[in-house]
């Protein structure tokens, strides 16, 4: 759940920078609240199945707790962002399509007793070859 409410951030974050509208559906806020509805139900199942102490349950529950009110806020977040890119009148981006790439190698599976190879051939030239080299910035400071 942190690990998505981190990327919803980090989406949201960019968009207010860049003055774009972020995403309308935003993946990683379903994909936390998803996350805490499966939350919910392990909880409930622990609880139900395990007559514990409340002592033994309290520090998950916190912690559950915490998560479920981060999911909330982040959800929150991006409703505050989307209401901003709507009055601020935020640049819309079209999703772009890169075009596919040339073929630059090939792969063929090679056999050898128990265990299976694959042999992968690339041709033309690397990134890192001193012919494709980008000019690099200066650095500052």
């Amino acid at each position: 759940m942190s690990a998505e409410c981190g990327k919803a951030l980090k989406s949201l974050a960019s968009a207010i920078k860049t003055t774009t509208v972020p995403s309308s559906e935003n993946v990683n806020v379903e994909n936390s609240k998803t996350a805490v509805q499966d939350l919910k139900i392990a909880l409930k199942a622990v609880s139900l199945e395990h007559d514990q102490d409340l002592l033994q349950i309290l520090p998950a529950a916190t912690v559950a707790s915490i998560l479920v009110e981060i999911v909330i806020c982040v959800e929150k977040i991006a409703e505050s962002v989307h209401g901003l890119s709507n009055l601020a009148h935020f640049k819309s981006v079209e999703p772009t399509v890169s075009p596919e790439k040339p073929h630059r190698g090939s792969i063929k599976p090679v056999s050898e007793g128990d265990s299976d190879h694959a042999v992968i051939t690339i041709h033309g030239t690397s990134p890192d070859s001193p012919g494709n080299e980008t000019p690099k910035a200066p650095k500052l400071g």
